[in-house]
């Protein structure tokens, strides 16, 4: 398993290969950003949040607006990170179906970076559409962050 530091990085120059290593028991990589949006037709919208220069940012509105900002510490982005794995989220990757013809529906979308790759690493969408095991990581991903609220 090979992980460079930046300043690694900087002494080879830009001419690299970059191999990415995911052993079974997990991913090497660290959460960069973070950012799940998820809103329903019936008002119901929660956002969760993080970049390590402004830290967890969480709103939801189910008829009352919830707002909580806070700090994140590496074991809990591991955490989170674990959950991803877990529920496969990574493999929505990609993922983007947009029903245009429908006018109302689900909509949500996900963002991750890591900091080993400085590249998107897990970017997806969808109105009124979802990956396999959609439902299952979205309630994974509302489980972890209810601890701070």
């Amino acid at each position: 398993k090979i992980i460079l530091t930046p300043e690694t990085e900087r002494a080879i120059g830009k001419r690299m290969v970059l191999f990415w290593y995911f052993d079974e028991g997990g991913s090497s990589m660290t959460i960069d950003t973070f950012s799940f949006r998820y809103a329903d037709t019936a008002g119901f919208m929660e956002w969760f949040r993080y970049n390590p220069a402004q830290g967890l940012w969480i709103d939801r509105c189910d008829g009352a607006m919830q707002a909580k900002r806070c700090r994140m510490t590496e074991e809990e982005l591991a955490e989170l990170e674990e959950v991803i794995r877990a529920h496969k989220i990574d493999e929505w990757n990609d993922f983007c179906k947009l029903d245009l013809c429908m006018c109302s529906g689900n909509s949500w979308t996900i963002h991750v970076t890591y900091r080993e790759s400085r590249d998107e690493y897990i970017h997806a969408m969808g109105h009124s559409e979802a990956p396999d095991g959609f439902a299952e990581g979205k309630r994974a991903i509302e489980a972890f962050f209810e601890r701070y609220l």
